[in-house]
């Protein structure tokens, strides 16, 4: 490992033969494993970075997905509390920021603001039902019901996008270990070539 204080990402997809593409995407992807300082372009990151990176390429290779990798890295790895996944270059968050309290607390809103809308166009159709007079419970149990219905639809339909979303960056991360794969197979069927092509002019 090098001795310098801290390294950038082209200077770690070096050490580890790998795309700077992949250690960027890995950088934004497992950010709370990666002891780093600085922010946004400026991040660099600390020498036992390397190991976590390398850990992430291995566990890759060996056909795990990005959930199992990171279970693994929260079990080997200690979480940098400072890590917050930085911006892409569209200035959106990646898809796979795990743990980000920005879209937590979005989700969490959400859901609040549409059960409050639910139950207030619930108890509001049963008044407007009651033309002014005192409501009939059961109108109003009703239209509570009525609300709930339609909340536990959506919280249905979130939790199935939710599935979609996880699956399709598990297959992400698998496309992208397969690429690091191809690359180096490339890299060294070239070499091989070269080499040949030199034994046969000399």
């Amino acid at each position: 490992m090098t001795g310098k204080k801290v390294l950038s990402v082209a200077e770690i997809a070096r050490e580890l033969d790998l795309p700077e593409s992949t250690v960027h995407y890995w950088k934004n992807r497992f950010a709370q494993h990666l002891p780093s300082v600085g922010r946004g372009r400026q991040k660099r990151f600390r020498p036992e970075a390397v190991d976590v990176f390398a850990a992430i390429s291995r566990l890759l290779k060996e056909g795990h997905t990005a959930r199992d990798v990171m279970d693994q890295l929260s079990r080997d790895y200690p979480l940098q509390a400072d890590a917050v996944p930085a911006p892409t270059d569209g200035g959106q968050p990646p898809l796979q920021a795990p743990g980000a309290m920005e879209q937590v607390m979005g989700m969490a809103s959400a859901i609040g603001l549409e059960i409050a809308r639910s139950v207030g166009e619930g108890i509001r159709s049963a008044l407007e039902s009651s033309g002014g007079a005192a409501p009939d419970v059961s109108d109003v149990r009703r239209g509570l019901e009525e609300a709930a219905s339609r909340i536990t639809v959506t919280m249905e339909e979130t939790e199935s996008l939710r599935a979609e979303n996880r699956a399709l960056r598990e297959k992400l991360a698998v496309m992208e270990a397969e690429m690091v794969r191809l690359r180096k197979d490339r890299r060294e069927m070239e070499k091989y070539l070269l080499d040949k092509i030199k034994s046969v002019s000399t």
